[in-house]
């Protein structure tokens, strides 16, 4: 095992500049540092005691990784240099713990761990916000309140109100990921239950963010009168019954694959 650990320092040394750029980015206020979360939940989900030793496939496919970041670092953008190192350093942890170099739960929480909630604000923060503003539409119009969407924004009436950045759902789809992985990781669930958690997950997100933007629509429109900390309280509170919806999620997959062993 000690070469294994040797190798691992070596592979970590090898990303010294990503890890640099990684730091730099936690600190410099463009993302939060939620990332690390990612981090700690990874360190906590592996197993505890398991000791595999690394096999020549593993270093092949590691010296093919480290020449193609190499290659190809030029014309990467920093973010997907990190993504490589920091996959490649969880495929050996992964492969050391697990016997396995690709585990979906701990990939995914590694890409997690990256910093990338400003990338995807910048990227998606508009389609968000239309996806939301299309579902709050309809929603709105259910609970009795005449609406439309025009754009980014909600009317009602003569009122013109604005979806905006806070509002796309960004920071929401990165904790509610979290959360579905690391409990997807706690409860020992397969590949492809893993990736179906995580696609339930995302379409819950979704629809508790149009449900919050709703809320949030009623409150700046006046329809419903509240303290100053309505606003805010609104966005906090929404967020626990999709936090409650993954966790059901997470346990009826569970279940459905408990019962297929069970038959197995």
């Amino acid at each position: 095992m000690g070469r294994s650990f040797l190798i691992l320092g070596l592979q970590a040394l090898a990303g010294w500049s990503s890890w640099v750029w990684y730091a730099q980015r936690m600190r410099d206020g463009s993302d939060e540092p939620w990332g690390l979360l990612a981090l700690l939940a990874m360190g906590l989900v592996l197993p505890r005691g398991a000791r595999h030793p690394l096999e020549q496939r593993d270093l092949v496919g590691l010296a093919a990784v480290n020449t193609a970041l190499v290659l190809t670092s030029p014309w990467l953008p920093p973010l997907l240099r990190a993504a490589g190192c920091v996959l490649s350093v969880t495929a050996l942890v992964s492969r050391m713990t697990t016997g396995r170099a690709f585990h979906v739960g701990t990939w995914l929480l590694a890409l997690l761990s990256l910093p990338v909630l400003s990338s995807v604000q910048f990227y998606l923060g508009y389609p968000l916000r239309l996806l939301a503003a299309t579902l709050a539409s309809p929603l709105l119009n259910l609970l009795g309140v005449p609406a439309s969407r025009e754009g980014l924004s909600l009317r009602i009436g003569s009122q013109a109100i604005l979806v905006d950045a806070p509002c796309s759902g960004a920071r929401m789809l990165w904790v509610g990921l979290f959360l579905a992985v690391t409990l997807a990781c706690l409860l020992r669930l397969g590949t492809r239950r893993t990736l179906l958690t995580c696609g339930l997950a995302v379409g819950a997100i979704l629809l508790g963010n149009a449900l919050r933007v709703c809320a949030l629509t009623l409150v700046e429109g006046g329809h419903l009168a509240g303290p100053s900390w309505l606003h805010d309280g609104v966005g906090v509170t929404s967020f626990i019954p999709v936090c409650l919806s993954i966790a059901a999620i997470c346990l009826w997959q569970r279940s459905c694959q408990q019962t297929v062993e069970a038959r197995a």
